[in-house]
């Protein structure tokens, strides 16, 4: 059975308790982990602007682990949060989200109205909520077309030849003694060598 990375763990017990974990059979390392990675999840969405260094400290402190250590969880928070990779953009479309947010709060606190509306508008036009929402298009409905082989010229905006094939024994005739033959030397070929590549193409 194939073992199971830590951001896939993550996403299916993030916020399990330690007995939920343990009858899992995950690993106490992996535990202990979870529980890193549970802890700056929760800070990082109610104060999503600390920055990285905040959390690194955070978790080397709480947790008595290495800087490296602490990154790599950070990283993996990065996924959950993002959940593409850690400089994806849905993360950062997060961050810039809650600094919208903020600037409505200080602007409401500030009693700043003009500075409402300007937050506002800034946050609508980022996130496209002037737009309508894109309609999915029902590929499943799609009939694909039916294509039937003809020698009928006619449906393709041609019009036919009559007698077609006399006309074209004719042309043969008239122009068949104007083709003129030339001399030719076969090439011998060693036939282990050819068998060699005609093998090639099968």
């Amino acid at each position: 059975m194939r073992k199971e990375t830590t951001l896939v763990l993550c996403h299916r017990h993030l916020y399990d308790d330690v007995d939920t974990l343990e009858k899992e059979k995950i690993s106490p390392q992996i535990i202990n982990r979870i529980k890193r990675i549970r802890l700056i999840y929760t800070i990082w969405n109610d104060y999503p602007l600390k920055k990285d260094k905040e959390m690194r400290d955070t978790l080397v402190s709480m947790f008595g682990i290495s800087q490296s250590e602490a990154y790599e969880d950070i990283k993996i928070t990065k996924q959950l949060l993002g959940d593409i990779n850690a400089a994806s953009k849905a993360f950062h479309r997060f961050k810039v989200n809650a600094i919208f947010m903020e600037a409505l709060d200080l602007a409401r606190i500030k009693k700043n109205p003009i500075a409402m509306i300007m937050a506002g508008d800034k946050y609508a036009k980022y996130n496209q909520l002037d737009k309508e929402d894109a309609l999915e298009f029902p590929w499943d409905e799609i009939i694909p077309q039916q294509f039937v082989p003809t020698s009928d010229p006619s449906v393709i905006g041609i019009k036919p030849i009559s007698n077609i094939q006399e006309r074209i024994a004719a042309m043969k005739k008239k122009y068949e003694a104007d083709i003129e033959y030339v001399d030719f030397e076969e090439i011998g070929i060693n036939p282990e060598l050819l068998k060699e590549i005609q093998s090639y193409g099968e």
